[in-house]
């Protein structure tokens, strides 16, 4: 394979890296890295780039791949509940329903938003919350339902958001309700039945 057919490999791979990774934003497009490269190769000559190139293709691609925590545009729309990534990268969230805690725990980790979910009871956490939380999610009006608009990127590195959702019950209407707190990563937490009080909306 000469050098202008494994630069046409390079485009390919390159291409078909970008178009899989659709939420990863590169500040350069292929073909200008590419570009690029083909000048080293004038510059240096014909052997180094043979291995230039295939270590920018692989570095490349490491980078694009990102963490395996990485967040992701999500949209996921159940009966129960629903989870949305907008386009200013706030999440939305609605709960109808107190169904699958597991799987909305990790939708919302998917859309990168680390959480401690429970249904029926509140749990807080033994040392305290973080003052971020205001920042990080904001309750929305709903008729009945838990509506929230989440900002993962207010979120402090190594921190998780504690959701506590209950059934609250007056006469023959009832409705949902949740409480909020912002935790350090692998704080201990206190958990108890539903209540209501300060925290709790």
């Amino acid at each position: 394979m000469n050098d202008d057919e494994m630069l046409a490999s390079m485009r390919s791979s390159l291409t078909s890296i970008k178009d899989s990774l659709t939420d990863v934003h590169m500040d350069r497009p292929p073909e200008a890295i590419i570009a690029q490269a083909r000048g080293r190769r004038l510059r240096r000559g014909l052997p180094g780039v043979g291995v230039g190139g295939l270590a920018l293709g692989i570095g490349l691609a490491l980078t694009l791949s990102g963490s395996p925590s990485a967040a992701r545009t999500v949209h996921v729309n159940l009966d129960a509940w629903s989870v949305n990534t907008t386009k200013a990268g706030l999440v939305n969230v609605t709960i109808r329903e107190l169904k699958d805690p597991a799987g909305l725990a990790r939708t919302l980790a998917d859309a990168g938003i680390p959480v401690k979910l429970t249904f029926g009871r509140v749990c807080a956490p033994s040392s305290g919350e973080l003052p971020q939380l205001p920042q990080v999610v904001h309750k929305l009006g709903g008729r009945g339902d838990v509506v929230l608009a989440i900002n993962p990127a207010a979120m402090p590195a190594k921190t998780e958001l504690v959701i506590g959702i209950g059934t609250f019950r007056q006469g023959s209407e009832h409705w949902l309700a949740a409480a909020f707190g912002l935790i350090k990563d692998g704080s201990s937490m206190n958990c108890g039945t539903q209540k209501t009080g300060p925290g709790h909306l």
